[in-house]
């Protein structure tokens, strides 16, 4: 496998409604011809395709060089979204792409980042060559401009944990009430271990809600 130690996005250049209906697969098959029949290329150029609805499709495979930004390939992943027609480099990435598109392409680099720890840099294939807008906005902007937080309390599954701890503390004080000795003392050890066990599963939804996660 080769070094990556760098991603670098782009676009297709294509006008909101191109292939509209296809599937990225299919969008993916018309790049990669371009590109072999056109550019006279071994096959697609970009290791992945990030269509306008969200949907990703994989380009070229990962252990060969792209055919992306001229000087950049050995170590680099190129990801090309669809749309970017006619945009500039100082574009908002929402002037030309979708919220769907947002969301994939900051799972898909995130996804890399951790199959690929050496990956230190992302950056838009205008940051290599002046002459080109591409990929129609400013990949580091975009990239430091994470998605604004969601309140604690709008979270289901936060909101599910705390119900269920509360429930479980609820009930173990019920059933408590009615033994004695021994069996008191049993029933306060299970309801620890439950009340934990419900904190855990509490930590575990709070870090995935962190992450993105509803």
């Amino acid at each position: 496998m080769r070094k990556i130690d760098e991603i670098i996005v782009h676009c297709a250049a294509t006008r909101p409604s191109w292939f509209e209906g296809k599937s990225v697969e299919e969008k993916r098959d018309e790049i990669g011809r371009w590109h072999v029949e056109e550019n006279k290329w071994k096959a697609i150029g970009y290791h992945y395709i990030v269509d306008r609805d969200g949907r990703v499709a994989p380009g070229r495979s990962l252990d060969d060089a792209g055919a992306h930004t001229y000087g950049h390939n050995a170590n680099s992943i190129g990801v090309c979204l669809i749309g970017g027609h006619a945009s500039s480099a100082t574009d908002a990435f929402d002037v030309n792409y979708t919220s769907a598109q947002d969301q994939a392409l900051r799972v898909l680099i995130s996804e890399l980042k951790i199959r690929f720890p050496g990956i230190v840099k992302v950056s838009g294939h205008n940051d290599y060559t002046k002459a080109k807008a591409c990929p129609g906005f400013n990949v580091k902007r975009w990239l430091a401009n994470k998605p604004a937080e969601r309140p604690l309390a709008a979270s289901t599954t936060i909101q599910a944990s705390a119900t269920q701890i509360f429930a479980g503390i609820g009930t173990a004080a019920t059933v408590f009430g009615g033994l004695d000795g021994t069996a008191q003392i049993v029933a306060l050890v299970l309801s620890g271990v439950i009340v934990l066990a419900g904190i855990w599963v509490f930590k575990e939804r709070l870090r995935y809600w962190a992450g993105g996660v509803k």
